[in-house]
C-alpha cells in the first residue's frame, strides 16, 4: 500500500491566493467608498450653493418690496432715465426698511424713471373703497432694480427688477 503525502507547499499557495483575492476585493471596496464620499460631497456643495442662491433671491425681493412701499422712491417730477441709488452713485438714497436684511452692505438698488413721461389711461383696477368713474388713469412708471451680492462673504447673487406703475392725477380729470 502506498501512502499519499501532502505536501506543505500545496496548501500555503492556496492560502496566499484566498489572502490576495481579499485584497483585491479590499481594494475595490475602497475605491467605490471614495467615489461616493467624494460624489457626496458635491452634492452637498451644490445643495449649500442652491440654499444660498435662495435666500440671496428672497433677501433683493424683500428689499425691492419695501422700496415699492414707500412713495418717496418714486418722484413723478424727475425725467425719464432719472434715476435713485442707494449706492453711492448719487446724493439721493433710497427708503427701505433695512431690518428686513440680514446684512444691508450687499444690497444695492437703483429706482429708474421709465418712459414715456406720462402714460396715459393706464388700466388701473382700484379697490371697492376707491373706485371711480374713470376706467383707467395717467401713470407714472419706474423699474426697481435691486442688487443682492454676497460673493465676498460665501454667499449668493441674486439681481431683481420690478416694474412700478404710479397713479397720477390727469390733466384731463
Amino acid at each position: 500500500m502506498t501512502a499519499i503525502s501532502k505536501s506543505p507547499s500545496g496548501r500555503a499557495a492556496s492560502t496566499g491566493a484566498v489572502l490576495l483575492v481579499a485584497m483585491v476585493f479590499m481594494l475595490l471596496l475602497a475605491l467605490v467608498a471614495g467615489t461616493v464620499m467624494q460624489t457626496s460631497m458635491l452634492e452637498f456643495r451644490m445643495a449649500g450653493n442652491d440654499q444660498f442662491r435662495e435666500e440671496a433671491f428672497q433677501q433683493a425681493q424683500a428689499v425691492a418690496t419695501s422700496i415699492t412701499q414707500e412713495i418717496d422712491n418714486f418722484p413723478v417730477s424727475g425725467a425719464v432715465g432719472y434715476t435713485i441709488c442707494s449706492s453711492g452713485c448719487d446724493a439721493n438714497t433710497l427708503t427701505y426698511d433695512a431690518t428686513m436684511v440680514t446684512n444691508p452692505s450687499l444690497v444695492s438698488g437703483i429706482v429708474t424713471r421709465e418712459g414715456p413721461l406720462i402714460l396715459e389711461s393706464f388700466p388701473v383696477r382700484l379697490s371697492e373703497s376707491q373706485a371711480s368713474s374713470s376706467p383707467s388713469y395717467d401713470a407714472a412708471v419706474f423699474e426697481v432694480e435691486v442688487e443682492y451680492n454676497g460673493s465676498d462673504e460665501g454667499l449668493g447673487n441674486a439681481a431683481i427688477a420690478q416694474g412700478v406703475a404710479i397713479r397720477i392725477a390727469s390733466s384731463s380729470q
